[in-house]
């Protein structure tokens, strides 16, 4: 899913998202579709990552890649029971060896819930 080296993810066999991506880079990729830059940005399709399915958004500040933000989508699960999908990502997250709020070089990866929007998600940020 990401090379802990240097954090860049493939995302669509096509961009490779990094700590240096910028948002005229995504501008220039297929996965452009008139979004601004300003605000979140959710990918129309869902991405396939090391095999798995993804609802993926991307969020820029100042015109450079800030976070990715991943849903796993292979598993169907409700609203109500939305914290399972975080034991997902933490699975997906240990069996790559990553634990969540770990730190890097390039930024950090962290699986979290958000009880405000009900959402669970692996978090990228570069810093």
């Amino acid at each position: 899913m990401i090379d802990l080296k240097n954090g860049s993810i493939l995302i669509g066999h096509e961009i490779k998202l990094n700590k240096d991506f910028t948002f005229e880079k995504f501008k220039e990729s297929k996965l452009y579709n008139g979004q601004e830059g300003i605000r979140i940005i959710d990918l129309k399709e869902i991405q396939i990552i090391d095999g798995k399915k993804y609802s993926v958004s991307l969020l820029f500040k100042e015109g450079i890649l800030y976070m990715v933000s991943m849903i796993n989508c292979d598993c169907d699960i409700s609203m109500e029971q939305e914290m399972l999908r975080k034991e997902v990502h933490d699975k997906i997250l240990k069996d790559m060896g990553i634990q969540s709020g770990n730190v890097y070089s390039w930024g950090k990866i962290v699986s979290q819930y958000d009880s405000k929007s009900n959402i669970s998600s692996i978090n990228i940020y570069y810093s």
